[in-house]
Protein backbone atom coordinates (compact mmCIF):
# COMPACT_ATOMS: atom_id res chain seq x y z
CA UNK A 1 0.00 0.00 0.00
CA UNK A 2 1.50 3.28 -1.11
CA UNK A 3 1.40 6.36 1.17
CA UNK A 4 0.23 9.84 0.23
CA UNK A 5 3.78 10.87 -0.13
CA UNK A 6 4.69 7.99 -1.99
CA UNK A 7 1.54 8.81 -4.57
CA UNK A 8 2.85 12.70 -5.06
CA UNK A 9 6.60 11.52 -5.34
CA UNK A 10 5.61 9.67 -8.46
CA UNK A 11 3.58 12.85 -9.62
CA UNK A 12 6.65 14.21 -9.87
CA UNK A 13 7.64 12.57 -13.43
CA UNK A 14 4.38 15.11 -14.75
CA UNK A 15 4.79 18.37 -16.92
CA UNK A 16 3.26 20.35 -13.94
CA UNK A 17 5.95 18.62 -11.15
CA UNK A 18 6.52 22.09 -9.39
CA UNK A 19 2.65 21.87 -7.64
CA UNK A 20 3.84 18.56 -6.37
CA UNK A 21 7.62 19.37 -5.06
CA UNK A 22 5.38 22.28 -3.23
CA UNK A 23 3.15 20.51 -1.89
CA UNK A 24 5.80 17.62 -0.85
CA UNK A 25 8.24 20.94 0.56
CA UNK A 26 4.96 21.96 2.94
CA UNK A 27 4.76 18.97 4.57
CA UNK A 28 8.11 19.22 5.76
CA UNK A 29 10.22 16.03 7.59
CA UNK A 30 6.74 13.00 7.56
CA UNK A 31 7.39 13.09 3.21
CA UNK A 32 11.15 12.92 3.62
CA UNK A 33 11.00 9.30 4.01
CA UNK A 34 9.20 8.78 0.56
CA UNK A 35 11.53 11.27 -1.32
CA UNK A 36 14.60 9.94 0.03
CA UNK A 37 13.71 6.58 -1.11
CA UNK A 38 12.72 7.81 -4.50
CA UNK A 39 15.98 9.76 -5.45
CA UNK A 40 17.37 6.24 -6.80
CA UNK A 41 14.67 5.99 -9.20
CA UNK A 42 14.65 4.79 -12.69
CA UNK A 43 12.91 7.83 -13.98
CA UNK A 44 15.13 10.95 -14.38
CA UNK A 45 11.91 12.93 -13.80
CA UNK A 46 11.50 11.89 -10.19
CA UNK A 47 15.26 11.91 -9.32
CA UNK A 48 15.25 15.94 -10.78
CA UNK A 49 11.56 16.37 -8.27
CA UNK A 50 13.31 14.67 -5.32
CA UNK A 51 16.07 17.50 -6.12
CA UNK A 52 13.67 20.58 -6.10
CA UNK A 53 12.04 18.64 -2.67
CA UNK A 54 15.58 18.36 -0.84
CA UNK A 55 16.58 22.06 -1.37
CA UNK A 56 13.47 23.11 1.02
CA UNK A 57 14.75 20.44 3.74
CA UNK A 58 16.71 21.51 7.29
CA UNK A 59 17.54 17.87 7.26
CA UNK A 60 21.30 17.31 6.83
CA UNK A 61 21.01 13.33 5.92
CA UNK A 62 18.55 14.98 2.85
CA UNK A 63 21.11 17.19 2.08
CA UNK A 64 24.14 15.34 2.09
CA UNK A 65 21.18 12.82 -0.32
CA UNK A 66 21.01 16.04 -2.09
CA UNK A 67 24.84 16.63 -2.74
CA UNK A 68 24.52 12.85 -4.40
CA UNK A 69 22.32 13.78 -6.94
CA UNK A 70 24.75 16.34 -8.27
CA UNK A 71 26.22 13.46 -9.57
CA UNK A 72 23.74 12.05 -11.20
CA UNK A 73 24.19 10.53 -15.06
CA UNK A 74 21.49 13.13 -16.28
CA UNK A 75 22.22 16.63 -16.18
CA UNK A 76 18.63 18.42 -16.00
CA UNK A 77 18.68 16.00 -12.41
CA UNK A 78 22.54 17.63 -11.90
CA UNK A 79 21.22 21.22 -12.85
CA UNK A 80 18.33 20.96 -10.13
CA UNK A 81 20.62 19.57 -7.80
CA UNK A 82 23.18 22.37 -7.91
CA UNK A 83 20.08 24.75 -8.21
CA UNK A 84 18.27 23.32 -5.05
CA UNK A 85 21.86 23.05 -3.12
CA UNK A 86 22.84 26.44 -3.87
CA UNK A 87 19.29 28.22 -3.65
CA UNK A 88 18.86 26.35 -0.38
CA UNK A 89 19.91 28.88 2.31
CA UNK A 90 17.23 30.94 0.35
CA UNK A 91 14.54 28.47 0.12
CA UNK A 92 14.13 27.40 3.74
CA UNK A 93 12.69 29.19 6.90
CA UNK A 94 15.91 30.06 8.63
CA UNK A 95 19.10 31.26 7.25
CA UNK A 96 21.23 28.35 8.56
CA UNK A 97 23.10 26.49 6.74
CA UNK A 98 22.71 22.91 7.84
CA UNK A 99 25.99 21.41 5.36
CA UNK A 100 28.58 24.00 3.11
CA UNK A 101 27.62 24.09 -0.36
CA UNK A 102 30.39 25.99 -1.77
CA UNK A 103 32.40 22.81 -2.14
CA UNK A 104 29.64 21.54 -3.82
CA UNK A 105 29.25 23.75 -6.40
CA UNK A 106 32.65 24.35 -6.95
CA UNK A 107 32.70 20.72 -8.05
CA UNK A 108 29.82 21.35 -10.39
CA UNK A 109 31.36 24.77 -11.79
CA UNK A 110 35.15 23.55 -12.55
CA UNK A 111 34.44 19.67 -13.44
CA UNK A 112 31.03 19.16 -14.93
CA UNK A 113 30.43 18.22 -18.16
CA UNK A 114 27.58 19.70 -18.91
CA UNK A 115 27.65 23.59 -19.67
CA UNK A 116 24.17 24.64 -18.79
CA UNK A 117 25.37 22.70 -15.07
CA UNK A 118 28.12 24.55 -14.91
CA UNK A 119 26.50 28.06 -15.17
CA UNK A 120 23.61 27.55 -13.03
CA UNK A 121 26.85 26.40 -10.33
CA UNK A 122 28.19 30.07 -10.95
CA UNK A 123 25.21 31.87 -10.29
CA UNK A 124 24.56 29.91 -7.39
CA UNK A 125 28.01 30.83 -6.26
CA UNK A 126 27.13 34.12 -6.28
CA UNK A 127 24.34 33.85 -4.16
CA UNK A 128 26.80 32.37 -1.32
CA UNK A 129 27.86 34.84 1.60
CA UNK A 130 30.84 36.89 0.76
CA UNK A 131 33.98 35.02 0.92
CA UNK A 132 37.60 34.88 -0.52
CA UNK A 133 36.99 31.42 -1.63
CA UNK A 134 34.28 31.70 -3.69
CA UNK A 135 36.52 34.68 -5.22
CA UNK A 136 39.29 31.97 -5.42
CA UNK A 137 37.01 29.64 -7.07
CA UNK A 138 35.28 32.72 -9.52
CA UNK A 139 38.90 33.18 -10.66
CA UNK A 140 39.46 29.69 -11.41
CA UNK A 141 36.54 29.52 -13.42
CA UNK A 142 37.75 32.28 -15.56
CA UNK A 143 41.03 30.88 -16.17
CA UNK A 144 39.85 26.92 -16.89
CA UNK A 145 36.03 28.38 -18.39
CA UNK A 146 35.53 27.97 -22.38
CA UNK A 147 31.98 29.09 -22.33
CA UNK A 148 31.20 33.12 -23.16
CA UNK A 149 28.54 33.09 -20.88
CA UNK A 150 29.60 31.02 -17.88
CA UNK A 151 32.89 33.57 -17.83
CA UNK A 152 30.97 36.76 -18.31
CA UNK A 153 28.51 35.78 -15.23
CA UNK A 154 31.87 34.64 -13.41
CA UNK A 155 33.50 38.57 -13.96
CA UNK A 156 30.61 40.08 -12.97
CA UNK A 157 30.37 37.52 -9.71
CA UNK A 158 34.24 38.16 -8.61
CA UNK A 159 33.28 41.85 -8.99
CA UNK A 160 30.62 41.71 -6.80
CA UNK A 161 32.21 39.37 -4.40
CA UNK A 162 35.13 42.20 -4.44
CA UNK A 163 32.48 44.83 -3.56
CA UNK A 164 30.93 42.55 -0.12
CA UNK A 165 33.85 41.66 1.21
Amino acid sequence: MSTRYEELVVRLAGADFYTHVLALARTGADALPAVQAAMNHSNWRIRRGCAAVLGHTDDVESLRRLVLLTRDPKKKVRKMAVLSLGLGRLLRRDDANPIDPVPHLAHSALHDPSVRVRRVAILTLLLQPPARRVARILRKVLATEQDARATRVAEWGLAQQEKRA
